[in-house]
C-alpha cells in the first residue's frame, strides 16, 4: 500500500452532543465514541508536526456554539446545535456580508462568518504569532453534512489566493495553495458506523507509519529506549569513570602542603602588611 502523504495536513473535527459536565479542554469535552475516533484520526494525521505543542495546534474542533475551537482551549459545556441556528433572523438591518457576498441575515449566517474568521486566524499562523508562511497544505474536514453544507453554501472554503505571497492582506479562510477535503461527503458513507469504520482504519494506518519516526525521536532523548552505540565508539576501551575520578583525587592529595597553603599564606601576609601600613 502506498504511504499516505500527510505533511502539511490540518484536521477540523466536528463536535458532538455527548459532553462532560464540567469545563475541560475542547479535545476532552466531547465523550462519544464517534468523536473519540475522529480525534484519533486527527492526532494520527498531524504527526508530521515536530513537537507535541505543534501537533495539538494542527487540529481543531468545529463547534456550533463557538465556531473554531483550538483543541487545548478550556470551555464550558453547551447545548447549541446547528439546527438551533437555522432560520433564526438577526434583528436590524444586515451590517455584514458573507464571503459569497450575501448579507448576514440569520444566526446560521453569523456562525458561518465566525467560522470563516476563525479558520483564517488558525491556519494563517498555527504555531507562532510571527509566522511568515502557513505550513497548511491540506485541510481535512470531518463533520456531518449539516455543518459542511451550511459552510460550503456560504462560500466559507472558497476564494483562496493562488500565490504564496500576494503582497497584500487577503480575506480568505484558507492559506495559499491549501486544498480542502471532506471525506465523509466524498466517500458517500451509509451512516455513522461506516464513517467510524473508515476512521479506525485510516487512523491505524497513519499510526503505523508514524510509529517508527516517533520511536527514533524518543530514543534520541533516551525516553525508555536503549540507544545504539555510536560507530565511532566501537572497538575503543571503555572509560572507568569512578576509577578516573578517584585517581584524580589521589593525585590531588599528593600536592605538597606549600602549594595548598599558598592562598592562606598570601592572605596572612596581606593582613600583616595592612597592619604595618596603618601604623
Amino acid at each position: 500500500m502506498e504511504t499516505e502523504r500527510t505533511r502539511g495536513r490540518f484536521v477540523l473535527v466536528g463536535c458532538g452532543d455527548a459532553k462532560t459536565d464540567e469545563p475541560v479542554e475542547a479535545r476532552d469535552l466531547y465523550t462519544s465514541s464517534y468523536f473519540v475516533l475522529k480525534r484519533r484520526y486527527a492526532e494520527a494525521a498531524v504527526q508530521w508536526a515536530r513537537t507535541a505543542d505543534r501537533r495539538t495546534n494542527a487540529w481543531a474542533v468545529l463547534s456550533a456554539e463557538h465556531g473554531i475551537l483550538p483543541a487545548r482551549m478550556e470551555i464550558e459545556p453547551y447545548d447549541t446545535t446547528i439546527d438551533d441556528l437555522r432560520d433564526v433572523p438577526i434583528e436590524g438591518e444586515p451590517r455584514f456580508e458573507l464571503p459569497s457576498g450575501d448579507p448576514v441575515t440569520t444566526k446560521l449566517d453569523s456562525w458561518a462568518r465566525r467560522v470563516h474568521s476563525g479558520l483564517a486566524d488558525w491556519l494563517r499562523r498555527p504555531f507562532c504569532a510571527d509566522q511568515a508562511k502557513s505550513p497548511c497544505r491540506e485541510l481535512v474536514v470531518l463533520a456531518g453534512s449539516d455543518y459542511v453544507d451550511a459552510l460550503r453554501e456560504r462560500g466559507i472554503f472558497e476564494g483562496r489566493p493562488t500565490a504564496l505571497e500576494t503582497g497584500r492582506e487577503t480575506h480568505t479562510a484558507l492559506p495559499p495553495k491549501a486544498s480542502v477535503r471532506f471525506p465523509f461527503q466524498e466517500q458517500d458513507f451509509d451512516g455513522m458506523f461506516e464513517q467510524m469504520g473508515w476512521l479506525g482504519d485510516r487512523a491505524e494506518e497513519l499510526e503505523a507509519v508514524a510509529a517508527p519516526a516517533r520511536t527514533r525521536e524518543l530514543s534520541a532523548f533516551d525516553a525508555g529506549y536503549e540507544r545504539d552505540q555510536a560507530h565511532w565508539q566501537l572497538d575503543r576501551p571503555s572509560v572507568d569513570v569512578e576509577a578516573t575520578e578517584q585517581a584524580g583525587l589521589d593525585d590531588f592529595e599528593e600536592v605538597p602542603d606549600q602549594y595548598i597553603a599558598t592562598e592562606q599564606q598570601q592572605l596572612g601576609a596581606l593582613s600583616v602588611s595592612q597592619v604595618v601600613s596603618q601604623r
